[in-house]
């Protein structure tokens, strides 16, 4: 029987682990005892969906109906799809999800920059308060794909350093002034060492 009829799950799979794959889970195709069968990367061991993170239940809670469903010319709205998710998850997330309902039109909600670099700068409306207090809107700049930093400071309208950060690019900057300033050789040295090392430290 099983040569001539596929198992159900293998299509499963090929939808789902190239997401769980990350996550070092995928498909058990041959332990069934869950109706979502499930099993570790590490030691193929079968886990139920319940034991599962909060991120990676919600993350295929909001997958499943996209998987049984027909989707043709829907609209499908996807509210905060990296809640409880590492960034490495949200890179190519979006990209899933069209997988999955391909003739579909997929709205998102989210307050991610890499969730944000998965559209073309057109396709994102960022809101915002105006100088009166009221809600706005406004397109995006960064292109497609782009540095999830660049989104936060050209789409978001965020300076992603905090008060450590700022503090020390502050002194960067001066080191690099005293530099340029100093004209003693070892006290050139002494300088340009402590710069390269708070540049590496935080890749100014």
């Amino acid at each position: 029987w099983s040569e001539n009829n596929e198992n159900p799950l293998v299509s499963f799979a090929n939808y789902f682990n190239p997401i769980l794959k990350k996550l070092n889970l995928e498909v058990d195709l041959i332990n069934t005892e869950y109706s979502i069968p499930i099993k570790s990367g590490y030691n193929d061991k079968t886990i139920p969906i319940s034991s599962l993170s909060t991120g990676t239940k919600g993350l295929l809670l909001s997958m499943f109906p996209l998987y049984e469903l027909d989707t043709t010319d829907s609209i499908i709205l996807v509210d905060e799809p990296e809640r409880s998710l590492f960034p490495d998850m949200q890179i190519d997330l979006i990209s899933h999800y069209q997988n999955l309902a391909p003739d579909a039109q997929i709205i998102v909600a989210t307050h991610s920059p890499f969730i944000a670099a998965a559209f073309e700068p057109e396709e994102r409306f960022i809101l915002y308060f105006d100088d009166d207090g009221k809600v706005a809107v406004r397109k995006g700049e960064s292109p497609i794909g782009d540095d999830p930093n660049d989104l936060l400071k050209n789409d978001f309208k965020v300076d992603y350093y905090n008060e450590f950060g700022k503090k020390a690019y502050k002194e960067y900057l001066n080191l690099r002034t005293k530099l340029t300033q100093e004209t003693e050789l070892e006290k050139k040295k002494e300088l340009l060492i402590e710069l390269t090392e708070l540049g590496d430290k935080y890749n100014f």
